[in-house]
C-alpha cells in the first residue's frame, strides 16, 4: 500500500486496524477521483459503488456494502471532495463533503473490492488520425503501465512486466492517442529505451539498435523525433509487429468481457453481421482479421464496461483497413508511409460504403 501517512491525511479516521478497501477508498480521495455511482441492482436493492480504476484492461471498484444515505451526491461538484471516516457502534459513516458545500453521508456495515482483469488487444479509441497503429499500440502500453502502478504486481502477468517500461520510451510514447503530450505522465527513462533495444533486438531491426545505442548516450529532441518519424516508415514494420505481438500475446492470458444476456446476443450479432458484411464483399479470414488481394481488414472495437458504465457509451466496432501492393506485407502495414500504401479507419456500419 501506499505511505500510510498520506492516506491517513487523505481520509481523517482511516485506522492502521481496517482493511485493505479502506486504504484504497482513501487513495480515491489522495488522487481526489471520488465517484460515487448508485444503481439498481437485479434484487430490488439499491447498490453503492466507487470506482477505483476502470479502464480498458481492468475493472476495479468498491462496494459499499449494506448503505443508505443521507444529503443528496452532486456529481458535477468533482472539483475537490474530502472525506471522513467514523466507527460507530455497528458499522461505519463515511462524510463526504463536495466542492461548493454539499455534504452527505454513506452509513454502511463494510467496504469490499473487486479486481477483475480483462483481454483488450482488439481494442481501439481513435481520436487523432495518422499512424493509428501506433497510436493503438502506445495506448495498449499505457494502459497495462497504469493498471501495475495502480494495482501492484497481481494485476499484471509476466508478459506485462517486460513490457512495463515500454511506454516510457520518447519516441514511442510521442505517438500519443490523444491530444495531450504524454511526457509529463509517462516520463522518459533509461529503462525505457532499454526495453525498446531488447524488442528491435527481437525484431532483427539493426539500424534501430544501433541509432537506440547513441540516443541512449546522447538522449537529444533531435534524435528522439527522428527515431519517432522513423517508427511510421515502412522499414519499421517488423518492429510494429513485435510489438503487438508482445501485447497480444499479454492480453490473450485474460477473459474477455461478457455482459448481461441481452446485452451480450446484441454485442455477439454486431460481430456476426460484420463478418457477414465482409465475406459478402469478398473478404477471406474469420473475425477479427479479414483480407482480400492487396486489402487487411482487422476489427477492432470500443467496449463498455461490464459495470459503472454512462448509459450513453456503446459498443461499436471500427475497421482498420489497409491497402499495399500486392506480395507486400499485410497486417495494418498500408497505415506506414510510403508509396502504394493507404489506410483508413471506418466504424461498422455508419461509416461503410461500397
Amino acid at each position: 500500500m501506499d505511505n500510510q501517512l498520506e492516506l491517513t491525511d487523505a481520509l481523517p479516521g482511516l485506522g492502521e486496524d481496517l482493511s485493505e478497501p479502506f486504504w484504497r477508498l482513501a487513495e480515491v480521495f489522495r488522487n481526489q477521483v471520488f465517484e460515487l455511482c448508485i444503481i439498481d441492482e437485479d434484487d430490488g436493492q439499491v447498490g453503492y459503488y466507487i470506482p477505483y480504476m476502470m479502464n480498458d484492461a481492468v475493472e476495479s471498484y468498491l462496494k459499499i456494502e449494506k448503505c443508505h444515505m443521507t444529503g443528496v451526491y452532486k456529481s458535477d461538484e468533482t472539483e475537490y471532495t474530502e472525506g471522513e471516516l467514523l466507527a460507530e457502534e455497528k458499522g461505519y459513516a463515511l462524510i463526504v463533503r463536495q466542492a461548493r458545500g454539499n455534504v452527505f453521508t454513506l452509513w454502511f456495515d463494510e467496504i469490499h473490492w473487486t479486481m477483475n482483469l480483462y483481454c483488450y488487444h482488439e481494442i481501439g479509441h481513435f481520436w487523432r488520425k495518422g499512424q493509428e497503429q501506433w497510436r493503438q499500440l502506445v495506448y495498449m502500453a499505457g494502459t497495462l503501465h497504469d493498471k501495475y502502478d495502480y494495482l501492484g504486481d497481481a494485476a499484471c502477468n509476466e508478459r506485462e512486466k517486460e513490457l512495463y517500461r515500454l511506454i516510457e520510451f520518447g519516441p514511442f510514447r510521442r505517438w500519443s492517442p490523444i491530444q495531450d503530450d504524454l511526457e509529463e505522465k509517462y516520463p522518459p527513462t533509461y529503462e525505457g529505451i532499454q526495453c525498446m533495444k531488447r524488442i528491435a533486438e527481437e525484431a532483427g531491426d539493426k539500424r534501430y539498435q544501433f541509432m537506440l545505442r547513441i540516443y541512449q548516450k546522447f538522449p537529444f529532441r533531435k534524435l528522439e523525433q527522428w527515431l519517432s518519424q522513423r517508427l511510421a516508415k515502412p522499414s519499421s514494420e517488423a518492429l510494429y509487429r513485435t510489438i503487438y505481438k508482445k501485447i497480444r500475446e499479454a492480453s490473450l492470458e485474460y477473459p474477455k468481457r461478457r455482459y448481461k444476456i441481452e446485452e451480450q446476443q446484441k454485442i455477439d450479432q454486431q460481430r456476426r453481421e460484420a463478418d457477414a458484411w465482409l465475406k459478402k464483399k469478398g473478404f477471406r479470414g474469420s473475425y477479427p482479421e479479414y483480407e482480400k488481394d492487396n486489402i487487411w481488414i482487422q476489427a477492432v472495437e470500443q467496449q463498455p464496461f461490464t459495470i459503472l458504465e454512462a448509459p450513453d457509451y456503446k459498443f461499436r466496432i471500427y475497421f482498420m483497413i489497409s491497402k499495399c501492393r500486392k506480395g507486400q506485407p499485410q497486417g495494418n502495414g498500408g497505415f506506414f508511409k510510403g508509396k502504394d500504401r493507404s489506410a483508413a479507419v471506418k466504424e461498422f456500419p455508419s461509416g461503410i460504403e461500397g
